[in-house]
């Protein structure tokens, strides 16, 4: 399908405005806020090149669901004399109908660092009449527009929100069909998973979003997911099927939950927006986030820059800070200063404070643009949560259970907490101990957390 459209059409692009930029250091759009300071050195720290901006264009074309003229830009160091490494960031969907000089703020943080660093950035808004299809116009445009400065043997996709769905369609289609990035090659979904392919046609490539099309990514792509513990607007259920399946080993995926803190009163909000760098404050549902501090360089350029430095440069200290399954280098940031994510490579919904608050989801599982739901009812459902009589480390009993009886849980760890949930992650009860009473019948998940750290969750089922 993908190919037969590219066939059909004769691509043109228009170029823009070209505008030269002096170098960045501290990337500042907005006052710098909080009292841990950003990163100056070493990885996370802008570098030292030059670099150039251009807007360009892509002409409408529907077959590519581009209706309307997007606009994109690219920054790359002033001095480039050949073929560079290149990241794609693509937006979240908030980044819709904005004018140049918005658009050219809200990229600015990490199309600089980027380029600072000696690398290629390149980076879309959306129109409402441009999706993802648009998306794998705007890489081939780029390609062959700015071909004496992108090198597609070595690439990183990376994208927010509606761009991490973006990102992990454009990554299965450009590492396994056209061999994007055999020489060095990342995946970065941060803030959303979900995706749906070419929008008006989406069962002509379903085979991309099938539990064996996920595992065809390549081995050697570094993967990395990303989620704030309040983000409330995804639903992470479908986070950790796709994380599940994504066909690389667990030394090179990670998934991280990035968490915030309070810091000498600043409070460092884990939010949707975690890691845009413009706007000054935003608003998502009971809470106001602060856009511009610690956390953009700890959680944000620090693991943007150990990615390209792993997959470009094979980086063995860089590796541990974004493929490091638990290192210190991940969840020892800011010297210790703040709270660390959670880094794991066996996610579960329980450790996300979002579900754990049962306040629901802006964007909930079943929405008709998940795609994962119509091909395995993990995506919305148990994601294979083992019944509690075959759950290989405890056992739960009785079970089934009855409302108002006794439950007791067996383990050979000692139990700190028992949350459950329901199955559209409400917040049911909470326990202390290993034995307690549910007053509700239906199907529940237990998220046990055991004194020595470690969690894991079982299904239950409850009866009047």
């Amino acid at each position: 399908m993908l190919s037969l459209l590219l066939a059909k059409k004769n691509l043109k692009l228009i170029i823009g405005l070209g505008v030269l930029l002096l170098p960045t250091f501290s990337s500042a759009q907005f006052a710098y806020e909080g009292p841990i300071p950003a990163i100056t050195s070493g990885y996370g720290s802008f570098g030292t090149n030059a670099f150039t901006s251009e807007f360009f264009q892509l002409i409408p074309d529907s077959t590519m669901e581009c209706n309307d003229t997007v606009r994109c830009i690219i920054t790359y160091p002033t001095n480039i004399s050949s073929p560079t490494p290149t990241v794609f960031k693509f937006p979240g969907s908030s980044n819709r109908k904005l004018s140049d000089s918005v658009y050219w703020n809200e990229s600015k943080f990490y199309r600089e660092f980027v380029a600072s660093n000696g690398y290629v950035s390149v980076t879309m808004q959306w129109n409402d009449e441009s999706d993802y299809g648009c998306a794998y116009y705007m890489l081939e445009q780029a390609a062959q527009k700015y071909g004496q400065y992108i090198d597609t043997t070595r690439v990183g996709i990376h994208g927010m929100s509606q761009g991490a769905g973006v990102t992990n369609w454009l990554s299965l289609k450009k590492y396994i069909n056209d061999g994007w990035g055999a020489n060095g090659r990342f995946a970065w979904p941060d803030a959303g998973a979900s995706f749906i392919g070419w929008v008006d046609d989406w069962p002509n490539d379903i085979a991309t979003q099938t539990d064996s099309g996920l595992a065809a990514m390549p081995d050697d792509v570094l993967y990395l997911m990303t989620i704030s513990d309040w983000d409330q607007t995804p639903d992470p259920r479908t986070f950790i099927d796709m994380y599940n399946f994504m066909g690389v080993p667990d030394s090179n995926k990670e998934f991280f939950i990035i968490r915030g803190d309070t810091i000498n009163n600043y409070i460092y909000w884990a939010t949707h927006f975690t890691n845009n760098t413009w706007e000054n404050d935003s608003s998502q549902f009971y809470v106001y986030i602060t856009k511009h501090d610690a956390l953009d360089y700890w959680l944000g350029s620090r693991l943007l820059h150990a990615l390209m430095e792993a997959a470009w440069n094979n980086d063995p200290m860089a590796r541990r800070i974004c493929m490091g399954n638990g290192d210190t280098l991940q969840t020892k940031i800011a010297g210790g200063a703040m709270r660390g994510p959670i880094v794991t490579d066996q996610p579960w919904m329980t450790m996300i404070a979002s579900w754990n608050s049962g306040q629901g989801y802006m964007n909930p599982c079943t929405v008709p643009w998940n795609m994962r739901q119509y091909v395995t009812a993990d995506a919305c459902f148990n994601l294979s949560v083992p019944e509690a009589d075959n759950h290989p480390q405890l056992k739960v009993y009785p079970n089934p259970a009855r409302t108002f009886n006794s439950i007791t849980i067996e383990s050979d760890l000692e139990i700190e907490h028992v949350l459950v949930v329901n199955e559209i992650g409400q917040r049911i009860a909470e326990f202390k101990s290993n034995s307690f009473e549910i007053d509700k019948s239906g199907t529940f998940y237990l998220g046990i957390t055991f004194v020595n750290g470690r969690r894991t969750a079982v299904k239950l089922n409850v009866s009047e």
